[in-house]
């Protein structure tokens, strides 16, 4: 008897576990969340939220770079956004909030674009401050206004939280790159 309640508690338990996974978004350059940046060469980032269970119609978020708060040495110089977003309000360093129509649902391969920025660092990665981090962090983290990193999604605004991930430029130490597939496997 007790076997068979065990195993009645772990076939319900087990399927709620892995869906309670929240769905993920970060700064991607190339694919990777390293990148070894030429100073005053524009590059690329892109905004990424991994997921393949919502029909997604909003996201509220921030960038921030811990060890440079103020924006001294990485500057953000525009904003380009996929066809199907509607609104946009604020900007990534102080708080942003994007909608789309129609959703994002992550179909194929379970990530959407949200936006892709221009950046530029002013100093070679040398002179960049790293604090005891092993590269300049990017962190998507929550907007500044609610304190929340979250998503709405279709038929009605449902919100859900988002888990922010961490980009570094100019890192330091060895580190094996996220690429999508590792991103991927992690379900």
């Amino acid at each position: 008897m007790k076997r068979v309640l065990l195993t009645v508690a772990v076939a319900l338990l087990l399927p709620g576990m892995l869906v309670a996974a929240n769905p993920s978004a970060g700064v991607f350059f190339d694919g990777f969340l390293t990148y070894d940046p030429t100073p005053m060469t524009n590059f690329k980032g892109q905004l990424y939220i991994v997921q393949d269970t919502y029909y997604v119609t909003a996201i509220e978020y921030a960038l921030y770079t811990p060890t440079d708060p103020g924006h001294t040495q990485l500057f953000l110089m525009g904003v380009t956004y996929p066809e199907n977003h509607v609104l946009e309000m604020g900007d990534p360093w102080g708080g942003h909030s994007i909608t789309y129509f129609p959703p994002l649902t992550g179909y194929p391969n379970g990530y959407d674009l949200l936006c892709t920025y221009t950046f530029m660092t002013a100093v070679p990665c040398s002179e960049m401050e790293k604090g005891t981090y092993p590269g300049y962090p990017i962190v998507v983290g929550p907007h500044p206004v609610t304190g929340e990193l979250r998503g709405t999604y279709a038929p009605n605004a449902e919100l859900f939280d988002i888990d922010g991930l961490t980009s570094l430029l100019c890192a330091e130490i060895a580190v094996e790159p996220s690429s999508w597939g590792a991103i991927k496997s992690i379900d």
